[in-house]
C-alpha cells in the first residue's frame, strides 16, 4: 500500500471541512469568546450608565446673580485682608511676655499721675485651656471625639477660645488663644488723678488693657477743703 493513499474528493472535501471545524473551534476558544465578554461587559455598563442618566436629576440655575456672587466675594476678600492688617497691626503693639518695660512705664505714670502705687504684682491664674465650659459642653464633646482620630498632642497643645460668659481675666488664662500676663495694681490717690492714670495707660509704648476696675473710699476722711482719698485696684492685660 502506497502512502499517502490517495483520496478521492469525497474524502479531501471531509478532511477540509474538519481542519476549518477545527480551526475555527480554537479561533472562538482563544478569541472570539473573551472578546464576545468583553462586550457583554462593555453594553451592561452602557445600559447602567443609561439608567442612571435617566434617573439623575439636573440641578435647577441658581436664582442669585453670578456677577453679583462674584463681587460680593472680591468685598467679603477685601474685609479679611483689611482684618488681617489691623491684627497685625495690634499684634505689633502687644508687649513681650518676658518684658519689663511696659511694668516700669506704669510705674512713671504712676508718678506723673500724682498716685501712689501700694502693691504692683503679677497675677497668678489659674489654666483655663483644658477645663470645658459649661456653655460649650455639646461642642467640647463633638471636639474629643474629633480629637480622638488625631495622633497624640497634636489636639492637647492647641489654644482654646472661652465662651463670653467668662471674663476676660479667664479668657486671657494659660492656655487660651488670648493669653496675655496679667498685672494687679492698687492705686491709692485722688479722683483726678486715678482718672488721669487710666486715661495715660493708652498712650503708654505697648498696648494696656484695663480688665477689672475697683474704686472705694479710703477709712480715713479728708480734711475740709481736701479731695476725698481714693483706694482702687486695677487688672491689666499687659
Amino acid at each position: 500500500m502506497k502512502w499517502p493513499p490517495k483520496l478521492n474528493n469525497r474524502e479531501q472535501l471531509l478532511i477540509a471541512l474538519v481542519i476549518v471545524a477545527v480551526v475555527a473551534g480554537v479561533y472562538g476558544g482563544l478569541r472570539f469568546l473573551p472578546a464576545n465578554k468583553v462586550i457583554a461587559d462593555l453594553t451592561n455598563s452602557a445600559e447602567a450608565t443609561q439608567k442612571r442618566l435617566l434617573k439623575a436629576k439636573i440641578p435647577e440655575e441658581p436664582f442669585e446673580d453670578i456677577d453679583k456672587l462674584i463681587a460680593q466675594l472680591d468685598e467679603q476678600e477685601k474685609e479679611v485682608a483689611l482684618i488681617r492688617a489691623e491684627a497685625e497691626s495690634m499684634e505689633q503693639r502687644l508687649a513681650p511676655f518676658d518684658s519689663q518695660e511696659t511694668i516700669v512705664a506704669i510705674s512713671q505714670l504712676a508718678r506723673d499721675s500724682q498716685v501712689r502705687i501700694r502693691v504692683n504684682e503679677t497675677m497668678k491664674i489659674q489654666a483655663q485651656g483644658n477645663a470645658p465650659a459649661e456653655a460649650a459642653s455639646k461642642k467640647t464633646k463633638k471636639n474629643k471625639k474629633k480629637n480622638k482620630a488625631k495622633p497624640a498632642g497634636e489636639s492637647q497643645n492647641l489654644p482654646v477660645i472661652l465662651p463670653e460668659t467668662m471674663s476676660w481675666i479667664e479668657r486671657m488664662s494659660p492656655g487660651t488663644m488670648f493669653h496675655r500676663p496679667i498685672q494687679r495694681i492698687e492705686l491709692e490717690g485722688s479722683y483726678m488723678s486715678i482718672r488721669q492714670f487710666i486715661h495715660g495707660l493708652n498712650e503708654l509704648p505697648y498696648q494696656v488693657t484695663v480688665l477689672r476696675l475697683k474704686i472705694a473710699k479710703t477709712p480715713t476722711l479728708a480734711p475740709v477743703g481736701y479731695s476725698q482719698t481714693l483706694m482702687s485696684e486695677l487688672v491689666l492685660a499687659l
